[in-house]
């Protein structure tokens, strides 16, 4: 009589595959995860497995990826985000999960398709500036995890590989004859004698928003155009909230953060005189709506093409130093290329942050 008949192979054939299948996901391909936090087993792991040895096998199980994939989406599916948005730091800092953007900051993530895919879209706006006698700047507001490194987790920082993904498209927006603002050593030099990113918050505080303004038009050509840091920014006050604050529901910190509050040419205006026929109607809804302001004085006519990081916080500075200032969401490289022919800008700037530079579908022609 056969050890298993015939019938009954088959089920041995499937069981054998389905308990196969943790070891082949260790070498398939597989979905970006979050980054492990145990990168290998404690010293003698075998005296005392349970404890020593399951924080590594939490960490490196196959299909590692597209299992918490699967669990994200169902947390999420039931409305329980169980705390997965911020990532406590040393000192209280918060850092946000979502994204990848801590991969990303680490170089933990790296993907030359999407370094390829911004590099791309830089050479068509670059040749469609100096077509038309303009200027193109890109310019890329980092990670908090990027700009407060020394923030993060013990662990990720004994993560941090060479190159990241910032480093590959400051290489290649150069190699291209790109004019590429680097943030990262202007917000580290400043640094010393002052934060530029918020604790609490995904953002870059008015010191940083200042300073990436500031540069863009250094880039430019325009060093007239920037604004000293004494006629916009009042002295230091703490801050009590922050988006990763508000999403975490986490009390009010201490330390508090530390804002710079704006003032002068920092202000928005209250009631702008706002250009119409600039760009197509967006859903009410929308949280990035765009806008094109006449200014009534002298100056080049500058837009902006970027995300939250400037959506606002450059918009009292743009019209100070603007004839005419538009913004519009960068749309992940989706963004009106009509709107931009519409407006005719002396300067353009393309500004999505670290985290948001990936293209996503077809960019603009």
């Amino acid at each position: 009589m056969p050890l298993l008949m015939s019938f009954r192979r088959w089920w041995a054939v499937i069981f054998f595959a389905i308990l196969t299948l943790p070891t082949i996901g260790l070498v398939a391909p597989d979905l970006p995860a979050p980054l492990r936090t145990v990168a290998a087993p404690e010293a003698r792991w075998w005296e005392d497995a349970a404890r020593r040895l399951d924080p590594y096998i939490n960490n490196v199980f196959g299909f590692r990826g597209a299992v918490l994939t699967a669990h994200r989406s169902y947390v999420r599916f039931i409305g329980d985000t169980q705390g997965d948005l911020a990532l406590k730091g040393e000192n209280g800092s918060l850092f946000l999960k979502d994204e990848h953007a801590l991969e990303q900051s680490l170089g933990q993530l790296v993907r030359p398709e999407a370094v390829t895919s911004i590099v791309s879209l830089a050479e068509r706006m670059n040749a469609y500036m100096t077509a038309h006698g303009g200027r193109f700047v890109v310019l890329i507001p980092p990670n908090g995890h990027t700009t407060n490194f020394e923030n993060l987790p013990a662990y990720a920082r004994r993560l941090k590989v060479s190159p990241t993904e910032y480093d590959l498209v400051a290489e290649k927006m150069k190699a291209a004859g790109i004019t590429f603002v680097d943030m990262r050593p202007i917000l580290a030099e400043a640094k010393k004698t002052g934060p530029v990113h918020w604790r609490y918050d995904t953002h870059w505080n008015q010191r940083g928003q200042l300073l990436g303004f500031n540069a863009a038009m250094a880039a430019a050509g325009r060093p007239d155009l920037e604004v000293k840091p004494e006629d916009a920014l009042g002295p230091p006050e703490p801050r009590l909230t922050g988006d990763l604050l508000r999403a975490t529901g986490s009390p009010v910190p201490n330390p508090p953060d530390v804002m710079f509050p704006p003032k002068g040419p920092m202000v928005a205006p209250k009631d702008p005189k706002l250009i119409p026929g600039i760009f197509k109607p967006v859903p009410d809804n929308d949280p990035f709506q765009p806008y094109a302001i006449d200014t009534g004085h002298a100056g080049p006519r500058i837009m902006v093409i970027g995300d939250s990081f400037s959506q606002g916080s450059w918009r009292g500075l743009g019209v100070s130093q603007a004839s005419a200032y538009a913004w519009m969401h960068h749309r992940y490289c989706r963004f009106e290329m009509g709107a931009v022919e519409r407006f005719k800008p002396d300067i353009l700037i393309y500004a999505p942050t670290e985290r948001a530079m990936p293209c996503k579908g077809t960019p603009a022609e």
